[in-house]
């Protein structure tokens, strides 16, 4: 087991200084902000290792060098992960960095093969490293957290070189000033127009009258072609609507810019919590109406319906993981308010059985019940039939998996894939038998409005898209 070793920085904003990082493949900057009481920014660049699989291809990249192997990529990934291990304190340590595509869904359960995987991303893509930093934003520090994980005779030259560099980004991050942006738009389209989009609520209606299901999460898929900056773009997001788990990643060949509200999953030693979330509102600039709409959410039979049935769901998930009578609702509807939205969460936590490692996890509780449906399985099939393309990063999940074995993932939802020009986005919404189809169209454009707004996208011009 591997020692972690803490260097003192000058603090700097975690923004200015990413600025002159983010270009860089392979960089990472991700918000961890659990309560009003901790505020953390994890940031990371050049990873030792990196783990890509589709389907049972898998790619290890490991100093430049490719090895291709075939296998269960959720097995072969724990493999990776069993042979690094640190003990530390902090929940923090070097780690994998990366997402879980909701495609891996294939991979635990024996499901259909219908709609169009046209964006063709890996189902995971995790990069792990030896070094990150940790903004203590609260206290005004940077840590620089590393460990020897390669034995390598040079580990201490390469900090010192590492410690160099930051100095240098750190002086340049003095003078970050951040710019108006404007983005040029070219296209907006959407993958299923209105007309298709309400159909297919009233076929999942028919499924639910027909006992199929309880609920169903479906969604769409705005695509946006234009000339964008996408770290600017990035902080744009974060200051017009602030999210909890925001994640910013370069991957090389495309980028993901993730401005979660929802946690999937955090694991500390044998305790594990996930977060689901359901209903949404708008807000609006009247405090006396926000206060009104809030209360009338809180009310809502059918949201109240939703949330409950994704709770059961979760509980018995995480059964399959946790200690007999360990798993508690700690907060079955709770009412969360941000820049442009209100939503209701609930929070289950656990504690989990001996031997449960990264793998278990995933396959007793991926994907999040509250992107679904439930049954779950069958949410996943009818999704399947009626979605015209696969969701590919889209409801799976992003963060961090610690070699300390603590894990943090987000949900990706609001997040945005930057792929060859264009900006994909897909929005969707609980559907349950009460729905009004049309209301839920809206409801995705609710959700979606903050990123049209910063787009320069005007909501009037959302009712002209067609395929």
């Amino acid at each position: 087991m591997k020692k972690i070793n803490v260097d003192h920085l000058p603090y700097i904003n975690p923004e200015r200084f990413f600025y002159f990082i983010s270009q860089f493949p392979y960089s990472f900057y991700m918000e961890v902000n659990w309560n009003k009481n901790q505020n953390y920014t994890v940031c990371g660049f050049s990873p030792f290792l990196i783990f890509k699989s589709k389907k049972k291809e898998i790619e290890i990249i490991e100093k430049e060098k490719l090895k291709k192997i075939k296998g269960e990529p959720i097995h072969e990934f724990q493999k990776i992960f069993d042979n690094f291990k640190i003990n530390s304190d902090y929940f923090f340590s070097p780690g994998g960095i990366g997402y879980l595509s909701y495609d891996l869904i294939w991979h635990i359960e024996e499901l259909p093969d219908i709609s169009k995987d046209d964006l063709n991303l890996p189902d995971i893509f995790v990069c792990f490293y030896e070094t990150i930093l940790i903004f203590d934003n609260k206290n005004k520090k940077v840590f620089l957290l590393s460990s020897n994980l390669k034995n390598d005779r040079d580990f201490s030259k390469k900090i010192l070189q590492i410690k160099k560099f930051l100095k240098i980004n750190i002086e340049k991050s003095q003078n970050f000033k951040e710019k108006d942006l404007k983005f040029k738009l070219e296209k907006l389209s959407s993958n299923m127009n209105i007309e298709s989009y309400i159909s297919s609520i009233e076929k999942i209606k028919n499924y639910i009258k027909e006992g199929d299901v309880y609920q169903i999460n479906f969604s769409h898929r705005f695509e946006i072609k234009g000339n964008f900056k996408p770290y600017p773009l990035f902080l744009k997001l974060k200051k017009t609507n602030p999210a909890p788990y925001s994640a910013y990643f370069n991957f090389n060949e495309f980028i993901l810019i993730s401005n979660s509200p929802e946690l999937f999953l955090k694991k500390k030693g044998k305790s594990i919590i996930t977060k689901p979330m359901k209903g949404t509102r708008k807000v609006t600039d009247n405090p006396y109406l926000n206060k009104k709409i809030g209360k009338e959410l809180l009310e809502s039979e059918k949201d109240r319906a939703e949330l409950i049935m994704i709770v059961d769901l979760e509980r018995n998930d995480f059964g399959k993981i946790c200690e007999y009578g360990t798993v508690k609702v700690k907060k079955l509807i709770n009412l969360e308010r941000y820049k442009t939205i209100f939503q209701t969460t609930s929070t289950i936590e656990g504690k989990l059985k001996n031997g449960i490692n990264f793998e278990k996890i995933i396959r007793a509780v991926f994907p999040g019940g509250s992107i679904t449906g439930a049954p779950k399985k069958r949410a996943i099939e009818i999704i399947e039939e009626l979605e015209p393309t696969k969701r590919s990063f889209y409801t799976g999940c992003f963060g961090y998996f610690g070699f300390n074995r603590n894990l943090q993932l987000n949900i990706l939802i609001r997040t945005l894939l930057l792929k060859n020009g264009i900006l994909y986005y897909p929005v969707g919404g609980g559907i349950v038998w009460d729905s009004i189809p049309e209301k839920e169209y809206e409801e995705t454009i609710i959700k979606a409005r903050n990123i049209f707004l910063t787009l320069g996208i005007k909501e009037n011009e959302i009712r002209s898209i067609v395929i």
